[in-house]
Order: C-alpha cells, then structure tokens, then sequence
C-alpha cells in the first residue's frame, strides 16, 4: 500500500495512513494523488468483496473531486489549528472533565464546511482576538426559522467537545425565544445552568438576579482554575434574553437566533439558506441515515436538484422531505418534486405530524408562524404586502409605494423584517453594479420562496371576505397593486421616452436624470417588470397589462429580450380581448413583432395580418403603419422579397398620407434593404438618402444610425469602398449609444472592425480587433444567438488571420458549439459549420501581416477622425466623403 502513489508521488508510511483512516490527522497536499489512488484501491476491493469478482472501477465520476473538496475542507479546518494538520489540545479518547448537556449531535448534518470552519476559528482557545470576544452568533442573514442555526451550532459544539477545548464542560440551553411556549426569562435559564453544574439544591437562591449573581461567581471562579465552560444558548429571542447569560472570555458562548442582535458585541457566523450542492448532499445523508443506504439521489441527481430548488436549500424543508420519502422507499423523487411544483400546495406538502427532539413542530408553516407572531403590526403589514409584489426583489422606494408609506418610514419597516431574518438584502444583477442609476434604488430586498408563499398565505387571510356580511375593511393587496401598477406605468413610459429620444432631461419634472439613468432602472428591474406584466394579467388588470407592455416593447426589442417580449405580448394579447378593439389591434401588432424577434415568421405573418385589419377597422392609422412594416420585416426573413416590398412600398403610401414622416422614413430603410437584396448594391440608394434627410430632420439618432448601418454593408461589400464604411459605422456606434440601442451598438461595432481590416489589416488590424472584441462583448450581455455566434466567428476569424491562434480557437470553439435553437436556425447552422471549417485549417502557418505601402498620412488623419466620430468627441461635418447618404446623414447634399 506504501508504493500505491507509483513513482510519481511520495512514498507514505503505514503508520501515516493509519493516522488518516482514525481521524488523527489529514492528507497534505502532497499526498493528494496517493490519497485517490488509495480511495481507488479501497473502492476497487470493496466491489471486488461483494460481488465475488475481479472489482469495480477506481473510482465513480465525480468521486475523485468530492475526496478533493472533502480533505481539502478538512485541511482549512485543521490549518486553523496547527502546522502539519494534527489539533492542538486533544489527548486521545479525552473527555471534558465537567458536565456536558449537549443534545445529541444531529445525526443528518452535512455541508456547511466554511461555516463549521468559522465557527471553530472563534471557539478555539487562544484564537486571534478570542480573549476580547465573549461569543459567537450563529444567525442566518436570510434566516427565516428552519435554516439549520440549532443544528450548525450543535456540530460546532460537539466537534469542540471532541477535540477536548472546554475541561469545564458543555452546557446548553433553549430560550424558547420563537416558540409556542413563553420564552424562559435569563435568571431562571441561570438557575438551571447552576444546577448542570452541580450546584447543590439548598445553595441555588431563591430569586432570578440571585442567580445571575451565583452564574457569574461561578464562571469567574472556573476561569481562575483555567476550567473554560462552553455555554449554548439556542433560540434567543431579543439581546436582553441572553446578554445577561454571556460569559467572559476564556469561556464561550454559542447563541442561535432569528434576530440579528446588533447590540451584543459577538462575532456572527451566517447561516444563509444551502446552495444546491449541499443542499442535495443534506438531502442524500437524511434519506441514508438509519444505516438505509436509500440510494435515491444518486440514481436520480436531477430529481434531487429539482428536491432541493423547491425547498429553497431550507435545511427544514429537506428534513422534512426526507423523513417523507423514507416513510414511502419506492416513490421515485421526480414523484415527489412533482407534488411540490404546486406553489399553493407547497407549504401544507413539507409537514410532518411529528415534533423535532425539542418539541418544535417539524412543518415549515409552524416554524414561520413562530417569527412571524413575534412582529409589530406594521412590519407584519409590510411583510404580506411584499409577499404579493412579483418579481425576484424590489427596491427600497419601490417597497415603500407598496406599501404606500414614505421612503423613510417604508425603510424602517424593511429593517424590522430584516432584523428578523424575513428579508435579506441583495445585489444587483450582474453587470449592473456600477451602472448609473437613482440612489434611492441601489438598496434592493428579497424574500426566500418559502417566506414569499407565507406570506402570501397571510395577506390572503386579510383581504375582506365576500358576501353581504363581509366588513368594510380595505382590501391591502388590491390598493398595494394597483399603487404598484401606477409606479412601474409612470416609470416605465418616462425611460421609454427617454431611451426613444422624445423628451431629455431636464426638460420636464422627471425620475431620471437621462437616458443612461433610464436605462439602468430597465435593466435592474426587468425581470420584476415582466412578472408585473404576468401578475396583472392573472388579476385582471387589463388595461395595466397593455400599458406596460407598450412601454416597455422599445426596451426589449433594442436590448435582444425577445423572449420577455414573446411573454409580455402574449399577456397583452389576451388582456386586451376585454378592451375596445383599437387596444386589441395594438397588442395584436405587438405580439407579433415579438414573434418575428424570436423567430416565429409564420405566426408573426398572421398576427401582423391580423393586428393591420383590426386597425383599419378601429381606424388607428399608426397602427396599421406599424403592423404592415414589422409584416414586411418578416417577409424578408422568410425570404419573400416581392411581399416584403409591397408592405413596404405600402407602409410609406400610409405615413406620407397621415403626415408620419419617422414612419416614412423608417419604410424607406426597410423598402431599400430590399431593393438592394433584389437589385443590386446601388438600388436602394434613393432610399436611403431620403430617409437619412427625415431622420435627420426629425432629430432620430436610431434612425440615423440605421441608414448608416444598411450603407456601410453597401460600402464594405460590394462597393469596396472600407474609409467610407468606417465612417457610416463610426457615425452608427456614436448614434446607437446616444439612443441607447445596445444590440445596434453591438453590431455597429462588428461592422467597424470588419472595415479598419478591410481597409488594411496590417495597419489597422489592431483596431479592428479590438472594436470586434467591443462588439462581441456587447452581445454577451443580451440573448441574440445569431449576433452572438456571428460576433464569436468574425472575432475568432481575425485572431486566426493576425496569427493569435489561441485567441481564435477559444473563440471558433463555442461559434462551433453553437445549437440550433427550437426546429433550427440555418444561420445558426451555417456560422457553425463555417467555425468547424475554421478550426481544421488553423493549424496551418499563415503569411506574416504586411503592408504593400505605408498608408498616406491622409488616410491616417481620417481614420482618426472615425474614431473620434465613434467616441462622440469629433462632429462629423469634419469629415466630408463624396457620398450621397453620407452627406444626407450630416444634412447636407440637398
């Protein structure tokens, strides 16, 4: 066994292996590859033992990290501890010399490794600062009951006790500060820790401040003999309950609680709801518990990870699905995830008729009533209310509208729930976290889905009931919703105006201060503004519904969210059948613009066709204008050129006659796309120029940037013309930022890069580069797979071409990846096969970047005026190109 390692790893001794099998010491980290080779040789004979053959494989997959994870885990442990991995302080088979009345350890307790880790860096004797610190708290910052405080600490204590830390004993006490029963005032939790001690009867005093005196003797009179006492108080309701208790250091104290307790100066260990991970492995130890060997999540990790999400990773919630199933041992998990999926059945399915060994209620419901009775009227007002609020967080001021209190007031009910572990506080979402955005809303609160459906359950046992007998209170959730719905419609309708260029700021009394502000408000609440969308729709709160979907369609159609904008239409849709019909023609057109943004042309062909004949019906001329041109975008994607252009040609005939001259411009870009795919690269120029003149005209940077966007495509591949390209994208980037359209900008930036090497890739292929890699970055962040998969393959192309061929097969590779999404997307398909095609020739040596001639200092000069024109800090009447758009784009050539 010594020479398992092989000639690669260092020799191990028996006596070394026998120190790791009986828990005296860890393997270092240079024993890792012997460890898996011996865990492989152990697991090798075991199989071969039971099944009377020539074994099993050296290991199951994933076995190999789990060993890993475990022993390195269990050096941080010991690294607390001592050089070499041995505890310091533990005689073998020692026992503390006092009384112990610990409950048992918890026979199910897996995971937590940092936080057991945390614990013990702070119980140990002579930690760094320990002599300062009288106790630690284990909390839980989302802590809602059932989060595993009472379990962690018990671990913790007994693990101390193990390792022989407290000669003076291990007490332990329940306050019963959230319980059904009267919470145990500290003089009497006092006497009863006297008579642990051994305290005789006829010396215990009479009066509970006696025996916090005699507690406090006592504890001052074991540490002069060094005999430290390691003292649990579980279930500690307010500072007073268990400050009294807290012994001074070299004793220490362990206190568990829902309440952050800010007033005692502790050290506080988290105990925050599992990730999924632990969560599984919490699940897999209770069903094995017993000596049952359930293999259940083993055999079905899936269902598991499905288990685990739908208890939240609440330590409770998992007892209490485990103990469930071992009482049923052929019900397959995916059975009982099943049972769970129903939010409103959820909390009644994770209940037991049983009580835990402390008497508590082992129900999640019990276990959240216990908080929830406990809190002030206002706080438990403010909990049912955010408990309906849709979404996955919200925001201090968006709380307090919800509420309907002011922001102060509305925030001091915040703390409260936070304080009681109900809420917890959040980040914003990634990417977010230094965008510009209105102060009052970088504090953002959430609600574990367990507290949320709690809750939920209270603010519907407070809405009045029907029936002539019912009283005349307010129905809260109904006034709460509809305060919601008016906030999200002004906020929503002033970003759209913002991002569409119609007002600026300053300009009227406004929640932001620009478009950038704007724009990071959508981003931070988009996901809380389309469950809003949802939410109204099952309320049937029609009109809401509408309205916010409208506001928000720019938005998600500017920034790829095509399938929040499918999901919204859907709602508007069916909301607006119980409107007049002019609102049903308008969500019929948004739905299906929303169905050509995710690629369902022909539904989108029949809502368009729909939407365009009930607005002409409701006579909503803007409308139809709006329903015709999405109609002939799609016809272009489905490759119908002829139908395209008779929507187009008719879509301008409709907004010169009503005097819509954005609309007619915007048909003439669509109307010489396709003129120019029929025709040829000059078709479409007149066009063009027209509609660079109105957009100019009318102030529509959007506009502008997509007449220089179609002509630099012109430029660049057929007229061969790269400075001129440059120029139009340089125009479009700065536009497209301007207006806030990302997916534009995105693409503005590819094209750019494609013209700097065109122009010359050994002078200008860095910048080329570099402005792809921007462009690439940019689509990243949204969920356009073509414009990902298009900027990964036109990133990964130049790398190969510049000779960066580690650069350019990490980026072919995922190009290459790429699957088709629903029935298949043959762009998806061919930008893939063209990525593998890449790949197979990359290995072969490419010619050295070389420039025939050195560019003229004229050339020069111009592309530096490109990129100031892209930046925004260069006007781009400094730049005069003889072309007709470019000229028509900076309003002249009239």
């Amino acid at each position: 066994m010594v020479r398992l390692g092989g000639a690669s790893a260092p020799r191990v001794g028996a006596s070394t292996v026998d120190d790791w099998l009986n828990g005296r010491s860890v393997p270092g980290k240079k024993s890792e590859s012997f460890l898996l080779h011996l865990v492989g040789y152990l697991r090798r004979e075991a199989c071969r033992l039971e099944a009377g053959g020539t074994g099993g494989p050296a290991s199951a997959p994933g076995e190999q990290e789990r060993w890993l994870r475990l022993v390195r885990a269990a050096r941080r442990e010991r690294g607390e501890e001592s050089p070499g991995g041995r505890p310091r302080n533990r005689t073998p088979g020692a026992r503390p010399a006092g009384p112990v009345t610990l409950p048992p350890p918890p026979p199910d307790f897996a995971g937590r490794t940092a936080e057991v880790a945390k614990v013990l860096r702070w119980l140990r004797p002579g930690a760094a600062g320990g002599e300062t610190a009288s106790a630690v708290v284990v909390s839980a910052i989302t802590g809602m009951g059932g989060v595993g405080k009472t379990a962690l600490a018990l671990h913790a204590a007994h693990e101390a006790q193990r390792r022989g830390w407290f000669p003076g004993g291990a007490l332990f006490a329940d306050l019963r500060g959230y319980s059904a029963l009267d919470p145990v005032p500290a003089g009497a939790v006092a006497d009863r820790l006297l008579r642990a001690m051994g305290m005789p009867v006829r010396q215990l005093p009479g009066t509970e401040s006696g025996a916090l005196d005699a507690w406090r003797r006592l504890l001052h009179d074991m540490a002069g003999r060094n005999a430290s006492l390691l003292v649990g108080l579980d279930n500690v309701r307010d500072p007073s309950q268990g400050g009294a208790l807290l012994p001074e250091p070299p004793h220490r104290a362990l206190i568990t609680s829902r309440q952050a307790l800010g007033s005692l100066p502790v050290h506080r260990v988290d105990a925050a709801p599992l990730p999924t991970d632990e969560a599984v492995m919490v699940l897999d130890t209770a069903l094995r518990a017993g000596q049952t060997q359930d293999p259940r999540c083993s055999d079905d990790p899936a269902g598991a990870e499905e288990l685990a999400g739908l208890c939240g990773g609440l330590p409770l919630a998992l007892r209490i699905t485990a103990a469930l199933l071992r009482t049923d041992p052929d019900r397959p998990l995916s059975a009982h995830a099943e049972e769970l999926r129903d939010a409103r059945d959820r909390l009644d399915a994770l209940a037991l008729e049983e009580e835990d060994t402390e008497g508590r209620p082992l129900a999640v419901r019990a276990s959240l009533d216990l908080s929830y009775h406990h809190l002030p009227a206002a706080a438990a007002r403010a909990l049912r209310l955010l408990a309906t609020c849709p979404g996955p967080d919200i925001s201090t001021s968006t709380a307090a509208v919800v509420l309907g209190l002011p922001r102060p007031l509305g925030r001091r009910h915040l703390a409260v729930l936070a304080r009681h572990h109900l809420i917890g506080r959040t980040s914003l979402p990634t990417g977010q976290a230094h965008a510009p955005r209105p102060i009052e809303d970088a504090e953002r609160w959430a609600l574990h889905d367990l507290v949320r459906l709690y809750g939920a359950e209270q603010a519907e046992r407070h809405r009045p009931g029907p029936g002539p007998d019912a009283g005349p209170a307010e129905d809260e959730v109904a006034a709460a919703a509809q305060r919601l719905d008016d906030h999200c419609t002004a906020l929503t309708a002033a970003a759209d105006a913002l991002l569409d260029g119609r007002t600026t700021a300053g300009t009227v009394p406004a929640p932001f201060g620009g478009a950038a502000e704007a724009l990071a408000w959508l981003d931070a609440e988009r996901a809380n503004l389309v469950a809003l969308v949802g939410a109204a729709r099952r309320a049937d709160r029609h009109r809401s519904v509408l309205t916010l979907t409208l506001n928000l369609q720019r938005y998600q159609e500017d920034h790829w969210q095509g399938a929040d904008a499918y999901l919204c239409g859907t709602h508007a849709e069916a909301a607006a059948r119980h409107l007049p019909p002019a609102d049903h023609a308008t969500a019929l057109a948004t739905l299906g613009n929303a169905c050509r943004l995710t690629g369902r042309l022909d539904e989108a062909v029949e809502r368009l066709s729909e939407a365009a004949e009930a607005a002409a019906a409701a006579g909503r001329p803007r409308t139809v204008s709006a329903a015709v041109h999405n109609l002939g975008l799609a016809h272009i994607l489905r490759g119908d050129l002829p139908a395209a252009e008779a929507a187009h040609r008719c879509d301008i005939d409709l907004s010169r006659r009503h005097g819509d001259r954005r609309g007619e411009a915007m048909a003439l870009v669509a109307l010489a796309d396709v003129l120019h795919k029929r025709g040829g690269p000059q078709a479409g120029t007149t066009e063009l120029v027209r509609a660079a003149h109105l957009f100019h005209d009318v102030g529509d940077r959007r506009g502008s940037g997509m007449v220089a966007l179609r002509h630099a495509r012109t430029a660049l591949r057929d007229l061969r013309a790269p400075l001129c390209a440059a120029a139009l994208c340089g125009w479009a980037v700065h536009n497209f930022r301007q207006a806030g359209a990302q997916a534009k900008v995105a693409v503005a930036s590819i094209e750019l890069g494609a013209a700097y090497w065109q122009l010359c890739p050994a002078c200008y292929g860095a910048k080329a580069i570099r402005w792809t890699r921007d462009g690439a970055a940019l689509a990243e962040t949204g969920t356009d797979d073509r414009l990902k998969a298009q900027s990964t393959f036109r990133l990964g192309s130049l790398l190969a071409r510049s000779g960066d061929r580690t650069g350019a097969r990490a980026q072919l590779e995922r190009t290459a990846a790429v699957r088709a999404v629903g029935d298949g997307d043959p762009e998806l398909a061919r930008l893939a096969r063209a990525a593998r095609s890449a790949l197979a020739h990359l290995g072969k040596p490419k010619s050295p970047l070389l420039c025939a001639e050195a560019p003229a200092q004229e050339t020069d000069r111009l592309v530096d005026l490109v990129e100031g024109i892209a930046r925004g800090d260069t006007p781009a009447t400094s730049l005069i190109i003889v072309d007709r758009v470019w000229l028509a784009l900076i309003g002249a050539g009239r």
